[in-house]
């Protein structure tokens, strides 16, 4: 087999980690894994973006983050769901990156804080961000001008969430959908990229078997739609999508699949894979700068994708 290729910076990165003294993030608590991961984003993310405004506020049960990149006008608004595996991740954990969305797409962002796992288990984090997506469809008085229409966006576990809605809202419901390295079928493959980087690049097969445990606990469908979607027959009523993938991350080959899914079935599909770069990516971007140009140059993609 080829030796994966793997960039400087990315090259520096695991180095530096796997330097660190300490239990792996699979064997902490879920309160000391979430501590981690902020200090994992104050440590190689950047900042949010100048210029962006935002505003916290509730809705439909859940804390909600808008932000808006410049005086609010009716036109679509992007729905914005965290990764880190159902279990971690929060509004602040992807602040510079919904910020970044926001400026680059010159589109409302609402970026949802869904319940957690294990505390809520499945299905508490998809019911979150359907009825979030009800919401902000509906216009509340906090995005501050009408909303013509829902897009969808994620990493990781969120993308997982983000495909969901379109899946179940369609294309009538959901204009457009971004999904980075989605998380499309939790029944841990044996072969393909789940095997070739189950070590190393900080995404692992141990900590993806701890997320999926904790979200998926013993009367949990690990094969079912909602968690492998990828693994299902799909509909066609999907809205234009782009998938963006790292090259050395294990979950690559699923996003790979589902975006070829979803060019056979006739749906608008767009693939931008990001060779030499890693899972988690997106809230890297300091210690990444090629992650930071890719997910500029994808994201001018998804814009000109809302925008048309």
């Amino acid at each position: 087999m080829t030796a994966a290729f793997v960039l400087p910076e990315t090259a520096a990165l695991l180095a530096g980690l796997a330097a660190q003294e300490g239990p792996h993030l699979a064997d902490m608590t879920a309160a000391d894994m979430r501590a981690t991961y902020r200090q994992l984003g104050a440590l190689f993310d950047v900042a949010a973006e100048a210029g962006v405004r935002t505003v916290d506020f509730a809705g439909a049960g859940c804390a909600l983050r808008a932000y808006f990149p410049g005086p609010a006008k009716a036109g679509p608004v992007i729905l914005y769901l965290h990764g880190g595996g159902w279990v971690i991740g929060d509004l602040e954990t992807h602040n510079p990156v919904c910020s970044l969305i926001a400026a680059v797409t010159g589109c409302r962002v609402v970026a949802v804080d869904y319940r957690l796992a294990p505390e809520h288990a499945f299905p508490a984090a998809h019911d979150d961000c359907l009825a979030a997506a009800h919401f902000v469809r509906a216009s509340p008085p906090e995005l501050e001008a009408p909303v013509t229409g829902l897009a969808v966006a994620g990493d990781s576990a969120g993308g997982n969430l983000a495909f969901d809605l379109s899946r179940r809202l369609g294309a009538g419901g959901v204009v457009a959908q971004l999904l980075i390295y989605p998380l499309v079928d939790c029944t841990s493959p044996a072969q393909g990229s789940y095997a070739e980087f189950a070590t190393g690049y900080i995404l692992d097969r141990k900590l993806m078997d701890r997320f999926i445990a904790d979200y998926l606990p013993g009367d949990g469908d690990a094969a079912g739609i909602e968690a492998s979607p990828e693994r299902h027959p799909l509909s066609a009523d999907l809205p234009p999508t782009l998938v963006v993938t790292a090259g050395l991350d294990p979950l690559r080959d699923q996003g790979r699949a589902l975006a070829a899914a979803l060019t056979t079935l006739g749906v608008e599909t767009h693939l931008i894979e990001a060779r030499g770069l890693i899972h988690g990516m997106a809230t890297m971007r300091a210690a990444l700068p090629s992650a930071d140009a890719i997910l500029r140059r994808a994201l001018r993609l998804f814009a000109d994708i809302l925008h048309s």
